[in-house]
């Protein structure tokens, strides 16, 4: 099944080919445009970006030219990319909005030094990890934050990460699994070290799956989160410190699953760390 992004991404390469510059950062470079500025998110469910070594990079976009590639909608022809006829087919079912947007930006750029310039110069934010550009080292200062990857795809959870400066991701689920496969162990620890965060991983603060069944109620949180406080933390208190004393010289995130701190256990540890060490969590 072909979604709406990936027939906007097929649009974006048939015009851009058109004007005879289908690189795949003008592509890129196109699409975050088409984010930021022209707010097709808005018409369509669309991409999202971090920083990386080019500049703005999405790993959800990079997976589409891959599928379509071997779906047989795209070709790779001398660096540049271009529609198959049966490409062509498919990108007529894009939405007449989003065309609109799509035909505004391509218009814009007739180079990739023309299109780099622009957004380096417009998003200096995302320019911080790229090797184009001399990125002085900054002095960070330490802390603890909390983050959860509900509603996010990988992209806004690695941007969310990288604007606030966090240099260590600690996972406290009990078991690293999750129905989006990116947010895996594995595949998330992957993700992290491309862009320099370290990955660790404290099951031992994590809850057990069978635990969080039948929370109907916030009485059912509350229930769960007090027992998970008398017991868990703790038999824990070595991990609890050990949290604390990364992000004394580190910024350290908390992951977790729920976009709501207050209904997740992250929340509990933020606030016996809080409390006992007289420090601020941050929930980003």
């Amino acid at each position: 099944m072909i979604t709406h992004k990936q027939r906007a991404l097929l649009s974006v390469i048939d015009r851009l080919n058109e004007r005879g510059n289908a690189t795949k950062f003008m592509i890129v470079k196109n699409l975050f445009l088409l984010s930021v500025e022209e707010n097709i998110g808005k018409v369509i469910k669309f991409y999202h970006f971090f920083p990386y070594h080019y500049g703005p990079f999405s790993n959800a976009y990079y997976a589409d030219i891959t599928k379509l590639q071997s779906d047989g909608l795209i070709i790779e022809n001398d660096h540049h990319l271009e529609l198959t006829e049966k490409g062509k087919d498919v990108s007529t079912k894009t939405e007449r909005k989003a065309i609109f947007r799509i035909r505004r930006v391509a218009n814009k750029f007739s180079s990739d030094k023309q299109i780099r310039e622009y957004v380096y110069e417009k998003y200096p934010e995302f320019t911080v990890k790229s090797k184009l550009v001399d990125n002085k080292e900054k002095q960070l200062i330490p802390g603890l934050f909390s983050i959860g990857y509900e509603g996010r795809d990988i992209d806004q959870f690695l941007n969310l990460l990288i604007q606030n400066n966090i240099n260590i991701l600690a996972d406290v689920r009990k078991n690293p699994f999750s129905m989006k496969f990116s947010f895996t162990k594995k595949k998330l620890s992957t993700y992290l070290e491309k862009i320099g965060i370290q990955y660790i991983h404290i099951p031992d603060l994590g809850i057990e799956s069978d635990d969080r069944k039948e929370l109907n109620s916030m009485t059912d949180y509350q229930n769960l989160f007090k027992e998970y406080a008398d017991s868990t933390l703790k038999r824990n208190k070595e991990h609890l410190d050990y949290i604390y004393e990364l992000s004394q010289s580190n910024r350290v995130a908390m992951m977790c699953f729920e976009a709501d701190i207050d209904m997740c256990h992250r929340g509990v540890i933020a606030k016996s760390i809080a409390n006992s060490k007289g420090i601020e969590v941050v929930d980003i």
